[in-house]
């Protein structure tokens, strides 16, 4: 009789649990800092993750901060020997004020990757990397998504690109990497789960894998953990890096060419959808020019050429019918000088040096912070104003230093870029630019053999 009362039991729970609500999956796990903030500069608290970080016998890096208010900047350099303890910089930072910390004053090791936390804003970082001919870097990241978009690859001969996948946390990642061509979708062997182990990073060197692409847009997902990835192209004495985005359908690049560079969009749809895309030309005369058209095929990257755009410098903002990701490539050209010599040897062509990239701005904005203008003291700032409004605009550009530093003021016609070529001086160390409508603003950086495009960091309203 026991039996049996303990076997009516039993299946009266098992029919009441099957009846029962099933449980809510567990959700994934949620890491400090990560997912929390967008890559816009906030009041809030936050960590920016920069990935193309050297210093070592030929190269150096700077961590370049602006901030509104007083902060409190701690840096951090995971170290590559497995269970050793990062290493540190802490900086206090006054209102409305900047600073650079140089890599190599914390660790001189090589490759550096590392992310900065900052208790307060509005603040942004960004990051540099400089040698005898090298000038690189970009904004640093602070949203930190499942998937990225990195559009702007080539594995031409003349170029090398590679991909920099970089776990900044504690947690271990797994991630896979496809990619697209203009032959369409591309196949990566070992590009499918990849582990990147927590506090490290791996690179990979996309011509060994997929040679002699034109274009080569990648997308990188995670199935476990997060990453950060950033892609770098170089040429023999020069290189540009970027980091991964997310999908828009609008882009705006105040600064598209500089000093004789030969500028070129690169678009990616990974949509199922072609899109169509529309490009305007902003000159510091106005957006007279037409608008140039164009459809991007479904998971096929196009590479369109600006340089006949306009004579001088100017600026673009692109539409599209589909979220897109877009990324301006400006390099010196390539110029075909063979001639055929006694004996039928040709001598190859020249390979161009110089090269620069930079992601848009998905929405213009009022505040604009530009840490990093002024940290290299051999090389020439500028920064960048783009109207795409139809009202004109008084900017304030406010200087960012150690001591106060006295503002300018440019208007800037409807439908114009605005260049505006800083003063070299030792103090400043950042920018923070106001205007009372939306604009966009970047920078950029020259030395003798090296340019770099950087986007500015809008400040959250």
């Amino acid at each position: 009789m026991r039996r049996l009362l303990l076997l009516l039991v039993a299946g009266a729970l098992t029919v009441g649990a099957a009846l029962l609500p099933r449980p809510a999956e567990a959700p994934d796990p949620e890491f400090e800092g990560a997912g929390l903030v967008s890559d816009l500069a906030d009041s809030a608290g936050s960590v920016w993750y920069c990935p193309w970080m050297n210093a070592g016998a030929l190269r150096d890096s700077y961590v370049m901060v602006a901030t509104e208010a007083e902060i409190e900047v701690e840096v951090t350099l995971p170290s590559p020997i497995p269970n050793e303890a990062p290493d540190q910089a802490f900086v206090t930072l006054s209102e409305q004020s900047a600073d650079a910390v140089e890599v190599a004053s914390i660790v001189r090791r090589g490759d550096a990757p590392g992310f900065v936390e900052l208790d307060g804003g509005p603040a942004a970082v960004a990051s540099v990397m400089t040698s005898d001919t090298v000038v690189t870097g970009d904004r640093c990241t602070a949203s930190v998504p499942k998937l990225w978009h990195l559009p702007g690859g080539t594995t031409r001969p003349e170029r090398i690109t590679t991909l920099r996948l970089f776990n900044p946390f504690p947690e271990p990642a797994k991630v896979t990497v496809s990619a697209t061509s203009e032959f369409g979708e591309v196949g990566l062997a070992g590009f499918t789960s990849i582990d990147i182990g927590g506090r490290s990073w791996k690179d990979f060197i996309l011509n060994e894998s997929v040679p002699l692409l034109d274009d080569l847009s990648l997308s990188v997902s995670s199935e476990q953990g997060l990453i950060i990835p950033t892609l770098i192209v170089a040429t023999e004495l020069d290189e540009a890096t970027w980091p991964g985005t997310g999908l828009s359908t609008t882009w705006e690049f105040p600064v598209v060419r500089q000093t004789g560079l030969v500028p070129s969009l690169v678009v990616s749809n990974p949509g199922d959808v072609d899109s169509e895309i529309e490009i305007d030309v902003y000159t510091g005369e106005g957006s007279a020019l037409s608008t140039r058209t164009a459809t991007v095929e479904a998971r096929r990257p196009m590479r369109i050429p600006l340089g006949d755009l306009a004579d001088r410098f100017f600026a673009i903002r692109v539409r599209s019918t589909e979220p897109i990701a877009a990324v301006v490539i400006a390099e010196d050209a390539v110029e075909d000088l063979a001639e055929e010599e006694e004996g039928g040897e040709t001598p190859g062509a020249p390979v161009s040096a110089r090269i620069a990239a930079t992601i848009g701005a998905t929405n213009p904005a009022v505040r604009w912070l530009l840490p990093g203008p002024g940290v290299v003291p051999t090389a020439a700032s500028t920064v960048w104003l783009l109207n795409s409004g139809t009202d004109p605009v008084s900017v304030t550009i406010q200087p960012l230093g150690a001591v106060s530093l006295e503002t300018e003021k440019v208007a800037l016609e409807p439908g114009t870029v605005r260049r505006v070529v800083l003063a070299q001086e030792g103090q400043i160390l950042g920018y923070l630019i106001a205007a009372p409508s939306p604009i966009s603003a970047a920078w950029s950086v020259e030395t003798g053999d090296g340019v770099a495009f950087i986007s500015g960091i809008a400040v959250d309203e």
